[in-house]
């Protein structure tokens, strides 16, 4: 199994951020095949799991380009997770009205409003605006780029509000969250 398929299974906000940074790993290494067989060698312990990884990269390059997303955005399936993520986000709040699940997101909703005024409101929904106030961080982070502590501080409240809404998304698709409502 992939570590895709495992971040799938375990934690859908790390998988779509794993994605991400896999698409643009892809970019940066100009769709090379011999360059991603390479890494994807280096960072395997052995050939059932070298050819697990490979045919996930295969796979993600030829949805990346199908979809023409070569020089930007992100493949379909993750926008049909975080439209799901954000189904589901709505669900515990309006439907459910699970008070955890609500106390996260009103610690985290000021942060959000203020990230999406900063960012011009590109983002669709409270979801794919943690999911990019995220994947920035972890940018800035790699590039060893200076983040205030009022950043890191925000962004903590995206994450804690993803890591209770990602449990909730395994739950349901294990059959372990009911949303009887009787």
């Amino acid at each position: 199994m992939s570590l895709a398929s495992q971040k799938k299974q375990q934690n859908i906000a790390e998988y779509i951020l794993f994605v991400w940074q896999m698409e643009d790993l892809v970019r940066a290494m100009y769709f090379d095949m011999e360059a991603i067989t390479e890494f994807v060698k280096n960072f395997t312990p052995d050939e059932v799991t070298f050819q697990d990884e490979l045919t996930w990269f295969k796979n993600l390059i030829r949805s990346m380009k199908s979809e023409r997303v070569e020089q930007r955005g992100h493949i379909s399936e993750v926008h049909e997770l975080i439209f799901e993520l954000n189904y589901l986000h709505n669900t515990m709040i309006n439907i459910v009205k699970d008070k955890a699940y609500i106390d996260s997101y009103n610690i985290a909703q000021p942060n959000i409003q203020d990230y999406l005024q900063r960012s011009d409101g590109k983002s669709t929904n409270d979801i794919e605006t943690c999911m990019t106030a995220l994947y920035g961080l972890l940018v800035l982070r790699l590039k060893k780029e200076p983040v205030s502590d009022e950043t890191v501080s925000a962004i903590q409240t995206f994450s804690q509000l993803l890591a209770r809404l990602s449990d909730h998304y395994k739950k349901m698709k294990t059959g372990e969250l009911n949303f009887s409502l009787n």
